[in-house]
């Protein structure tokens, strides 16, 4: 029953708003002989703005016992609007006996209590930072990891996720659906709408499945107007999910398939594409953060430190129109996931992980009316037919490509010579030979290439270097040298 009552709160709370505001109004314009029969309404009009309020405050009472508010900021809001009440009394006993100072002084109160008041209701449904204006920064979400097994799951990866992109909606301050995602007790204990994650089940679990949801959908998480979760920590929390949603384990006691380790490996890569790494010794997720080795160092690099590019570096600067909106649509029709990849441009991202392993060229054949502003395209575990892969050739705006555990052949590589914007391309698990990478060599702009799981020999992988002199070509499989500090004597 209170939760009924409490749903009025936000309808009738306006009511009294209005009615004092311009009561107050009245009586100051009311001043001038011209408008002097404005004061004549002031009685009634605070009479109304009285009861508004005093039915707000009980729906508001109503609505605190059966929702997370934070206390201390909801008892603050609750005085606030009683002590607006009892002013708007106080108003009204002024005006009757036609004391003029007396009416001013707590018209200027009342005004000040409105205010206030309705700040911290603002403060209480939408956030303390909804007054904020323009965009808001959007910070990396993880630090640097140059080991992702040796990290832990939830402390080191799961939870700087949920403060990054979740928090601001689902934390101490503020619990949309009665949901919060700052503690492992309330992340398990779920919401108004189910369990937000039920370990090893996926597909009932309410978080992977917003997450999921297209963008333009009205419960997709976050909302569009918030920053987004990569393509990479999605995968990421579909795992850990899976795996049991662990609180306590590093990801190393966890169970993972290949298919997992490359998830993984994927969300260690886009980590360091932060740009925060910029230099050896910089202190990653592990603690000291060496330098990885299974990587060839670029030329002008002699100390052998890995140099990590970042994804703004593979947005171009100039600017882009617009897709298609019936196109974009047709897409997430599908079940593609379409992303714009920031705030400030058209140019999206496009990641096929929900459409199944088996995509029709008709799917793929979409994208070329959208190849102007299609510069990240993903499609990971995937077959497609030699006709898809000639179609994603032309696709000549494209700066990263990720084609990991594809039927990609020495034949069909040859498509992406036309990629000429191309930075990024990840084959791992890919059964491309060392001939057909070497068809590769016409991509003026190629800096990383990940073939990670490729049944590359030491002479192969001597060839590509001498090949691609540019490229940092990263075969996984890193090894992080033992320093001094990273043993202990025991006596």
């Amino acid at each position: 029953m209170l939760e009924f009552f409490g749903r009025f709160h936000p309808i009738l709370v306006h009511l009294p708003i209005g009615f004092l505001i311009l009561a107050v109004l009245f009586q100051w314009i009311g001043r001038w002989s011209g408008y002097s029969y404005l004061r004549l309404s002031v009685p009634v009009i605070l009479v109304l703005g009285m009861l508004s309020a005093l039915f707000a405050c009980v729906t508001g009472l109503a609505l605190s016992g059966t929702a997370d508010y934070p206390e201390s900021l909801l008892g603050w809001h609750q005085w606030m609007g009683i002590g607006t009440t009892v002013l708007s009394l106080g108003m009204f006993w002024a005006v009757q006996r036609k004391k003029t100072r007396e009416t001013n002084l707590i018209a200027v109160m009342l005004l000040a209590g409105i205010t206030i008041t309705g700040h911290m209701g603002g403060s209480l449904t939408h956030g303390e930072d909804y007054l904020s204006f323009g965009p808001a920064e959007i910070k990396p979400t993880l630090a640097p990891i140059a080991d992702i097994q040796a990290v832990h799951a939830y402390n080191d990866l799961v939870q700087p996720i949920f403060e990054a992109r979740c928090v601001s909606c689902h934390g101490a301050s503020k619990q949309k659906g009665n949901l919060r995602l700052d503690e492992p007790s309330f992340i398990l204990k779920g919401g108004e709408d189910g369990l937000a994650v039920k370990p090893k089940d996926v597909e009932n679990s309410e978080l992977i499945k917003r997450l999921l949801l297209p963008q333009d959908a009205k419960k997709h998480m976050p909302p569009i107007s918030k920053a987004q979760l990569t393509g990479a920590e999605i995968q990421f929390l579909q795992w850990w999910v899976r795996t049991g949603a662990d609180f306590e384990q590093k990801i190393n006691a966890l169970p993972q398939t290949a298919q997992d380790k490359q998830i993984l490996l994927d969300l260690q890569t886009a980590s360091q594409d932060t740009g925060n790494l910029t230099k050896a010794g910089s202190k990653g997720a592990t603690g000291d953060g060496a330098a990885a080795k299974g990587s060839a160092a670029a030329p002008g690099n002699p100390s052998g430190v890995r140099k990590v590019f970042s994804l703004a570096a593979s947005i171009p600067e100039q600017p882009v129109q617009a897709a298609k909106a019936d196109l974009v649509q047709r897409l997430k029709e599908l079940g593609v996931v379409v992303l714009p990849v920031n705030r400030e441009s058209a140019y999206l991202s496009v990641n096929f992980v929900t459409v199944g392993k088996l995509i029709p060229d008709s799917a793929i054949a979409l994208l070329e009316g959208i190849k102007e502003q299609l510069i990240w395209l993903k499609l990971d575990d995937v077959q497609l037919s030699p006709a898809a892969f000639s179609l994603i050739g032309k696709l000549n705006r494209l700066t990263r490509l990720q084609l990991s555990n594809s039927n990609l052949s020495d034949e069909s590589i040859g498509n992406l010579q036309n990629l000429k914007e191309l930075q990024w391309l990840n084959l791992v698990g890919s059964k491309v030979t060392t001939q057909g990478l070497l068809k590769l060599g016409t991509l003026p702009k190629l800096q990383q290439l990940f073939l990670y799981r490729a049944a590359f020999s030491t002479t192969d992988l001597a060839t590509l270097q001498q090949a691609f002199p540019a490229v940092q070509i990263d075969t996984g499989n890193y090894r992080l040298p033992l320093l001094p500090g990273d043993t202990s004597l025991v006596k």
